[in-house]
């Protein structure tokens, strides 16, 4: 069985984040200049690497930009460690633990995986926009999170302190 964590990442992670990243796709790591991206969160302590078994296998990119609710900027699971339900958990956990009613994500439409992630997680489409990538809208996503009890909630358990 999977035990599935996270844990902040810290700038001694930066190789491992970018390397998971441009692993996966080497053209939009450096068109999208994803390396300072990924710097940024690091440093802004909105990173944080998903463990299976306190191994790495990938991270996430967390905060509440988003109209002060829960925002998954990016999560990125290394290719071997897909199709195993890390992504589902690591949902499910960042739900658990933000201090928002809400968490929100978006995906391609082009990414029937993402898709399909996100609904067998219980997330619900909220919407979509055109013109961010020409021809493949992006779609929102959302799920409640039931944490109207979050401000009871141990600083130890929760991802990241809303501003």
């Amino acid at each position: 069985m999977q035990n599935i964590s996270l844990r902040k990442a810290t700038i001694k992670d930066k190789a491992l984040v970018i390397d998971f990243d441009y692993s996966l796709n080497k053209v939009e790591h450096i068109e999208l200049k994803r390396e300072e991206k990924i710097t940024k969160a690091i440093l802004d302590k909105k990173c944080f690497i998903i463990l299976e078994n306190n191994k790495a296998v990938g991270f996430v990119i967390f905060d509440y930009r988003f109209f002060d609710q829960g925002w998954i900027e990016l999560i990125i699971i290394a290719e071997k460690y897909r199709g195993k339900g890390i992504g589902g958990q690591t949902f499910d956990l960042i739900c658990k633990q933000s201090q928002a009613d809400k968490v929100f994500t978006s995906t391609n439409s082009s990414n029937i995986q993402m898709q399909k992630a996100l609904s067998k997680v219980g997330f619900s489409f909220a919407g979509k926009i055109n013109g961010l990538d020409d021809g493949d809208p992006e779609l929102f996503y959302y799920k409640m999170t039931d944490n109207r009890k979050a401000k009871n909630k141990s600083p130890h358990t929760t991802l990241y302190k809303k501003p």
